[in-house]
């Protein structure tokens, strides 16, 4: 693959790392018929900022979180975006400069300026909403509330105990059940710690774990079933004191080393029996798809690279587009799963499709438990810049797919019809048209994904890459 831009196809590559600076709030027009059904609000997150005061990020993961909100109501669509307004974003804003470090960008000033861990949350990675509350969650610290109506935000969240103020992880997963919400918080140091934390559907705090970690590693994303939690140590490592002492910022100070295996952690949500250790093949994973009990096993369904070429490293992908370059990006998503035997202690892996997949999605209504279908962003080569989306059948292996032409489409969010079947309803792709150079919303019938959009909502201006996003019904 060319590392250069204006190859066919990408040429909206640029775009995904170009700053989204004015906060709109509009009517967009739309092309198609919107389904009477979708009624409620897409709520999404990612980076909206990548350069300030003459200085330009130098990672995809670099950027200020900015909340894009598309209101589908009786009276009309409308879209709107606003900044998370963290403590870094406004000490930022006040200075007119960027002052802070972030995951790979360091603070301006050399060493002694970035000695200590002086990274604050950029609130840009996922979004929900929890009992009238929108959160902005980063991989630092505690996440954001914001008003879901207005997206003023409301400042910091305690989401765990009161005392504890730990790192907690972007994903956050809700029982489809019974609505509880589990979060995933992590203390680094000479020790790891995870720290599980249990809250019911209206908000109570439940339960709260902390074990230690068999050994350190960068975590992004995780699994739950109706009975455990499974934590996969993919072997990441993390260096300390090369970070600490400012030598090197966060991802610099991440190495790939897959002599080392996967471990995964599995936990008694209960917290009624010892966390079970197990050791499987390397594999990088950003984002879990769903995971469920099946007798005495777990079943986990994920997304895993051979290697994460696209993220570490100098010529990685995800810092060559800071450049308008594509970079590194060799090893394809591949759609895996783990069949964990508890009383055995034995687990299988398999790898399910040999496609390329990223961000997986099922309906929400069977998180946690068993699902049938999963939901995937796809491309036909090996990249982590997709211009499609998939449906796989995990019962038969089946697979339908859509490919377009000149196009970047993110995240796919599923939106239930209430009026169809299980899982069957929609998906909600915010994606970047290369021959218009703007940013529209595609939405597909998941039942007929390979007929392409019924309806794209069309905005005036072109979108960063947005990472995660959560469908509000109303």
């Amino acid at each position: 693959m060319a590392d250069t831009v204006g190859t066919i196809g990408k040429s909206w590559l640029i775009g995904l790392a170009s700053s989204l600076r004015e906060e709109h709030d509009y009517a967009p027009e739309v092309d198609g018929v919107l389904p009477q059904g979708l009624k409620g609000t897409l709520f999404r997150n990612g980076p909206g900022c990548f350069e300030f005061g003459g200085v330009r990020k130098r990672h995809l993961l670099d950027g200020d979180g900015m909340i894009q909100a598309f209101d589908f109501t009786d009276k009309g669509l409308r879209y709107r975006n606003r900044y998370v307004r963290t403590r870094k974003f406004l000490a930022e804003q006040a200075a007119r400069r960027f002052v802070m470090p972030t995951w790979t960008t360091r603070a301006p000033g050399g060493v002694i300026r970035n000695v200590g861990n002086k990274i604050r949350s950029q609130a840009g990675v996922t979004t929900l909403v929890k009992n009238g509350c929108l959160y902005a969650f980063d991989e630092v610290g505690l996440p954001y509330g914001l008003d879901p109506d207005t997206l003023e935000t409301l400042g910091e969240r305690q989401v765990g105990p009161p005392q504890l103020r730990i790192d907690y992880k972007a994903h956050t997963k809700t029982d489809g059940r019974n609505g509880d919400w589990l979060l995933l918080g992590v203390e680094h140091g000479p020790r790891t710690w995870l720290n599980v934390v249990q809250r019911s559907a209206d908000g109570e705090l439940v339960s709260h774990q902390r074990v230690a970690a068999p050994r350190p590693s960068y975590i992004h994303d995780w699994f739950f079933t109706e009975r455990y939690v499974v934590v996969l140590l993919h072997p990441v490592e993390l260096s300390l004191p090369r970070f600490l002492s400012g030598l090197a910022s966060f991802t610099d100070s991440l190495q790939w080393r897959p002599d080392k295996g996967n471990m995964l952690v599995v936990l008694d949500r209960a917290g009624a029996s010892e966390p079970v250790l197990f050791s499987a093949d390397p594999s990088f994973m950003w984002h879990s798809l769903n995971a469920f009990d099946l007798g005495d096993s777990i079943v986990a369904d994920f997304v895993g690279y051979d290697e994460p070429d696209h993220f570490l490293g100098e010529k990685a992908a995800f810092r060559a587009i800071m450049c308008g370059l594509q970079g590194l990006q060799q090893h394809k998503g591949k759609l895996r799963r783990y069949v964990i035997n508890l009383p055995r202690k034995r687990i299988i892996q398999e790898v399910l499709s040999e496609e390329n997949h990223e961000f997986p999605m099922v309906d929400a209504a069977v998180s946690g438990h068993r699902h049938r279908y999963g939901y995937f962003t796809t491309a036909a080569e090996s990249t982590v810049f997709h211009n499609g989306l998939a449906r796989v059948d995990m019962e038969n292996g089946s697979r339908e797919q859509v490919l377009l032409d000149d196009v970047h489409l993110g995240e796919p969010v599923f939106v239930r019809d209430q009026e169809a079947g299980p899982e069957q309803g929609w998906l909600l792709s915010l994606g970047l048209d290369g021959r218009t150079g703007n940013s529209f919303l595609g939405i597909f019938r998941t039942d007929s994904i390979g007929d392409g959009p019924i309806a794209r909502v069309l905005l005036r201006h072109p979108t960063p890459l947005s990472f995660h996003g959560y469908w509000h019904g109303r």
